[in-house]
Protein backbone atom coordinates (compact mmCIF):
# COMPACT_ATOMS: atom_id res chain seq x y z
CA UNK A 1 0.00 0.00 0.00
CA UNK A 2 1.42 3.35 -1.02
CA UNK A 3 0.74 6.48 1.01
CA UNK A 4 0.46 9.74 -0.87
CA UNK A 5 0.71 13.16 0.71
CA UNK A 6 -1.39 16.02 -0.53
CA UNK A 7 0.40 19.04 -1.95
CA UNK A 8 -0.67 21.12 1.05
CA UNK A 9 0.65 18.51 3.50
CA UNK A 10 3.92 18.23 1.58
CA UNK A 11 4.33 22.01 1.59
CA UNK A 12 3.63 22.16 5.34
CA UNK A 13 6.14 19.39 6.07
CA UNK A 14 8.84 21.13 4.01
CA UNK A 15 8.09 24.44 5.70
CA UNK A 16 8.33 22.86 9.15
CA UNK A 17 11.59 21.10 8.24
CA UNK A 18 13.03 24.39 6.99
CA UNK A 19 11.98 26.20 10.17
CA UNK A 20 13.50 23.47 12.35
CA UNK A 21 16.76 23.48 10.36
CA UNK A 22 17.02 27.27 10.69
CA UNK A 23 16.41 27.00 14.45
CA UNK A 24 19.15 24.36 14.81
CA UNK A 25 21.64 26.58 12.95
CA UNK A 26 20.74 29.64 15.03
CA UNK A 27 21.00 27.70 18.29
CA UNK A 28 24.38 26.31 17.25
CA UNK A 29 25.62 29.83 16.54
CA UNK A 30 24.49 30.94 19.99
CA UNK A 31 26.11 27.87 21.56
CA UNK A 32 29.52 28.93 20.22
CA UNK A 33 29.63 31.54 23.00
CA UNK A 34 28.64 29.08 25.75
CA UNK A 35 31.56 27.31 27.45
CA UNK A 36 29.29 24.35 28.20
CA UNK A 37 27.97 23.96 24.62
CA UNK A 38 30.87 25.23 22.51
CA UNK A 39 32.45 21.84 21.77
CA UNK A 40 29.18 20.36 20.49
CA UNK A 41 28.53 23.43 18.40
CA UNK A 42 31.98 23.27 16.82
CA UNK A 43 31.38 19.61 15.96
CA UNK A 44 28.06 20.59 14.35
CA UNK A 45 29.73 23.19 12.12
CA UNK A 46 32.69 20.94 11.28
CA UNK A 47 30.55 17.93 10.43
CA UNK A 48 27.61 17.00 8.28
CA UNK A 49 25.06 18.59 10.62
CA UNK A 50 25.59 22.09 9.29
CA UNK A 51 25.54 20.94 5.67
CA UNK A 52 22.31 18.98 6.17
CA UNK A 53 20.55 21.79 8.05
CA UNK A 54 21.73 24.34 5.50
CA UNK A 55 20.32 22.31 2.64
CA UNK A 56 16.99 21.89 4.44
CA UNK A 57 16.93 25.62 5.19
CA UNK A 58 17.62 26.48 1.55
CA UNK A 59 21.01 28.05 2.19
CA UNK A 60 23.21 27.88 -0.90
CA UNK A 61 26.72 26.45 -0.81
CA UNK A 62 28.21 29.93 -1.30
CA UNK A 63 26.20 31.33 1.61
CA UNK A 64 27.27 28.37 3.77
CA UNK A 65 30.92 29.27 3.12
CA UNK A 66 30.25 32.95 3.86
CA UNK A 67 28.53 32.03 7.12
CA UNK A 68 31.35 29.70 8.21
CA UNK A 69 33.98 32.35 7.44
CA UNK A 70 32.00 34.99 9.33
CA UNK A 71 31.75 32.70 12.38
CA UNK A 72 35.46 31.83 12.18
CA UNK A 73 36.36 35.52 12.05
CA UNK A 74 34.06 36.32 14.99
CA UNK A 75 35.55 33.44 16.98
CA UNK A 76 39.10 34.71 16.50
CA UNK A 77 38.11 38.16 17.74
CA UNK A 78 36.72 36.64 20.93
CA UNK A 79 39.89 34.69 21.78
Amino acid sequence: MEVQMSTATDHTAKSQARTLAEAVILQSIEDLWSPVCKRGSLLFFQGDGFILCSELAGISYVKQIVMLRMLADAGQKNV
